[in-house]
């Protein structure tokens, strides 16, 4: 099936459109909580993507509601623990605030956006477990309404055929995580709503990665240990490291948790400076911490 980007057979920025900001990071917010929590525990990464995304919803820090709905989630996040009637406080606190509506188009643009808080939650670790892929499947078996329409129809399609034997292989593991990666991106890229706080937009397609004997740089955040972490581990494969971005370098990484105003840090500088020299025919690759971890294991 096509990642057409299709709601109800208009284009999905017009669908979208029906939506205000607050309402749309309202449904996100929902369904990344019930993604994160999907197998009922919350791991460090959940945790910090939890708190990067919180972070990157400054842009409503106006908004009395919103500041404290985030405020109160929060709070609940302090002990980096989210029980069954802490994600139930939430979902209320959020519902509370959610003006329902008549308007059957604009009640499956909210599912939409809470899918895709969802999709993005139970991917936010990079690992997908038999938990959160029957919480998927239980998430999608109750919203009808939404099966048929852009995404949930591709990941409809995914599941379908992953559960057919009741067996899930890694290989279909990866596929379903892979898909999931792809159309919280398109729709990143189609209508500006982003709900991961990542900075994929740069990353060049690599099929493989050289780790002996090449050059990496780091820059940004990683939510797989601190920046000595990450280097050791690069070493431990055979990497050079260079702490900053020049002609010898042949991989930038970036770092998955980034900040609204990511182009103005020194970090974004690296990412200016490596599109740089790919315009002056320099081979560097730029790839992302999801993408590197992918070719480490």
């Amino acid at each position: 099936m096509s990642l057409d980007k299709q709601v109800d057979g208009a284009p999905l920025t017009e669908a979208f459109s029906f939506s205000k900001e607050k309402r749309r990071a309202l449904n996100g917010l929902r369904g990344i909580l019930s993604g994160v929590v999907a197998d009922q525990k919350l791991n460090e990464k959940e945790f910090l993507f939890l708190d990067a995304w919180l972070q990157s919803q400054q842009f409503l820090a106006d908004d009395e509601e919103v500041k404290q709905i985030l405020a109160s989630v929060g709070d609940i996040l302090a002990d980096g623990v989210v029980s069954p009637d802490e994600l139930r406080q939430m979902r209320d606190l959020i519902n509370g605030f959610l003006i329902r509506t008549e308007d059957d188009q604009q009640g499956k643009v909210d599912k939409i956006n809470e899918l895709m808080g969802f999709i993005t939650g139970v991917a936010s670790d990079g690992v997908l477990n038999d938990s959160e892929v029957d919480a998927l499947s239980n998430w999608l078996n109750s919203h009808h309404s939404v099966r048929e329409i852009w995404p949930a129809s591709v990941i409809v399609e995914r599941l379908d055929v992953i559960l057919e034997d009741g067996v899930i292989s890694e290989e279909e593991r990866d596929d379903l995580l892979q898909t999931m990666h792809r159309v919280t991106s398109t729709a990143a890229r189609q209508t500006g709503i982003s709900y991961e706080a990542s900075t994929e937009v740069w990353e060049d397609d690599t099929d493989t990665i050289d780790f002996s004997d090449s050059v990496f740089c780091l820059t940004g955040d990683f939510v797989s240990g601190d920046r000595a972490a990450v280097e050791t581990m690069l070493r431990l494969k055979g990497a050079q490291l260079s702490p900053n971005v020049n002609k010898s370098v042949d991989y930038l990484v970036i770092g998955t948790l980034a900040s609204r105003d990511w182009l103005y840090t020194p970090h974004g500088r690296k990412i200016e400076k490596a599109l740089l020299l790919k315009r002056q025919d320099i081979h560097i690759t730029v790839i992302t911490e999801r993408t590197m971890l992918r070719h480490l294991a």
